[in-house]
């Protein structure tokens, strides 16, 4: 007889692959299991999974079918999922439906906050769901992004309270046809996620690790702490300094090294290399080195201040990064209660310390100093 499998256990670790967006063949390796283990949970999810949504269907269909006209024949009430859906216009249908084609792995959190932040436009998770599946897109991709994946037992998460409290900083490589192999250097704000620099170089010695960070240093300021794994350009086993710590020293960082075999320690920086991986490295076909510094560069642009990341709830990094996304949350609460449709748009810029916010009307445009209303576009209204 086998042994017995603690299905809990296999169940953590794979919530922990799926966080870091490992595929099961890596996070195996990383977390040293059998591959065939996490591959027969997977198998057991899903056939769980696709009973609980038949059963789900049988119940719906039943609550339709409720009473009985004199004519005996019963008649089904109305699908309120359907019936939100179609008041949809037709471009919010096709921008749902075209940005699932473009990309199959995201879920409705992630179009349900780009359509926010990118278009003004609010819509819930089962209208682009109903959407979806009315369009054939559906199919069984709901993506981590639906669903929040129990953290694994041991694991502790963490994050800076402010921009520029901590950094994370990892190399990847990157290989390009015709071209030796390049490392791929990261480095990231742990509070906001922001990127704050993604080079491409020919080596990862300290030499070339001081040189990125310290370019990053020179335009973000130098932050108060550095986390790195265990990489010789960062650290050595013998115990001696490094010339990367010696220059941490120098520029008064703390220098925070990872355990080995711990990914999850380095999870946000990680994780924003396999979001290059997935996103960009596996969708395109480099030209040469220079299309491939300018690509990265332009995916790095839209990473920080275009794509929502789940994160952070949903605001882009450069929000929480540059402190507007607390700007966001206040104005909302405070606009919440004129009984104003923030829906229909509205823009937050901050001058010194001052916030000035323009809210989209039925019939007009309201700008507000610090909360206060100061003038509406017809110009009947001030106040000081």
């Amino acid at each position: 007889m086998g042994k017995r499998r603690d299905w809990v256990k296999i169940g953590e670790v794979v919530a922990k692959i799926r966080e870091l967006g490992l595929s099961f063949a890596e996070g195996a390796r990383q977390f040293g299991m059998n591959a065939d283990d996490i591959y027969d949970y997977n198998y057991r999810e899903k056939r769980k999974g696709t009973v609980a949504e038949t059963a789900a269907e049988t119940a719906v269909e039943t609550k339709r079918t409720v009473g009985t006209p004199p004519g005996g024949e019963k008649v089904p009430t109305a699908d309120k999922e359907t019936e939100r859906a179609s008041k949809l216009p037709e471009e919010v249908k096709e921008l749902i439906c075209a940005y699932r084609r473009e990309n199959r792995a995201h879920g409705y959190k992630r179009i349900a906050d780009l359509l926010k932040q990118k278009y003004l436009v609010i819509v819930t998770r089962k209208q682009i769901r109903r959407v979806l599946k009315d369009a054939g897109l559906h199919g069984t991709c709901d993506s981590s992004f639906d669903t929040e994946p129990a953290s694994a037992k041991g694991t502790r998460r963490f994050e800076a309270k402010q921009p520029g409290e901590t950094w994370q900083m990892d190399v990847a490589y990157v290989y390009i046809c015709k071209v030796p192999v390049q490392y791929l250097v990261l480095v990231i704000d742990d509070h906001s996620r922001f990127c704050l620099a993604a080079e491409l170089c020919p080596d990862q010695c300290a030499d070339t690790l001081i040189r990125v960070l310290h370019d990053a240093c020179a335009v973000y300021g130098a932050p108060e702490k550095l986390l790195t794994d265990q990489g010789s350009g960062f650290y050595s086993w013998s115990g001696e300094q490094t010339r990367f710590q010696e220059y941490l020293d120098d520029q008064k960082i703390e220098h925070i090294v990872a355990e080995p075999q711990s990914p999850e320690s380095q999870g946000k920086v990680e994780r924003l290399v396999q979001t290059f991986r997935n996103e960009l490295l596996r969708r395109v076909k480099f030209a040469d080195l220079a299309d491939a510094c300018t690509r990265i560069a332009e995916f790095v642009r839209r990473y920080n201040f275009d794509r929502p990341h789940q994160g952070i709830q949903g605001r882009s990094p450069t929000d929480r990064f540059h402190g507007v996304a607390g700007d966001l949350e206040q104005v909302e609460s405070e606009l919440a209660d004129r009984r104003l449709d923030l829906s229909r748009g509205y823009l937050v810029y901050k001058v010194q310390d001052h916030r000035v916010c323009i809210v989209c009307g039925t019939n007009s445009l309201q700008v507000y100093l610090d909360g206060k209303l100061l003038k509406e576009a017809d110009g009947e209204r001030h106040e000081r």
